[in-house]
């Protein structure tokens, strides 16, 4: 199971884009974005869709979290 990428035309930032950093962990696969006030990872762009984005949804003005159905992942067996 992949979680859903974002294409390039469809993401929209809205505000708050020059108060990011960016980071790469272990692999340096994957350019993580934070908040440089509140260390927050609103999205990262990810390996199997290059150019492409993965949207931390807490993140996402007027959505409601808890209506969506959730599947949770354990990380550590991937």
């Amino acid at each position: 199971m992949s979680p859903d990428y974002i294409a390039p035309e469809q993401f929209v930032e809205l505000q708050g884009l020059d108060n990011l950093q960016g980071y790469q962990f272990g692999d340096h696969l994957v350019f993580h974005y934070f908040c440089k006030t509140c260390g927050i990872s609103p999205f990262h762009d990810g390996t199997e869709n290059p150019g492409h984005y993965r949207i931390n949804l807490g993140c996402v003005d007027g959505l409601d979290l808890e209506s969506l159905t959730i599947t949770k992942i354990d990380g550590a067996s991937f």
